[in-house]
């Protein structure tokens, strides 16, 4: 039998101002002290975080050209 400990570590922390301004759904967000980049997704008062890592070849998802251009 193996036993494995879990440890929590913070990986990012926002600002009540950083909270309000991400937008419904989907946002990209860099911690600046890091580097590192996240995805958070904002459905009313649940935020949820990931990190924006492909595991598939390790590169960063980025804004769809169509969200670029404002079109939904």
């Amino acid at each position: 039998f193996h036993s494995t400990e879990q440890t929590t570590e913070i990986l990012l922390c926002l600002s009540p101002v950083e909270v309000a301004n991400l937008k419904e759904g989907i946002n990209f967000f860099r911690n600046k002290s890091t580097g590192k980049d996240y995805i958070l997704y904002k459905s009313k008062s649940r935020l949820r975080a990931c990190k924006n890592v492909c595991k598939h070849q390790g590169g960063l998802f980025i804004k769809d050209i169509e969200d670029l251009a404002g079109r939904y």
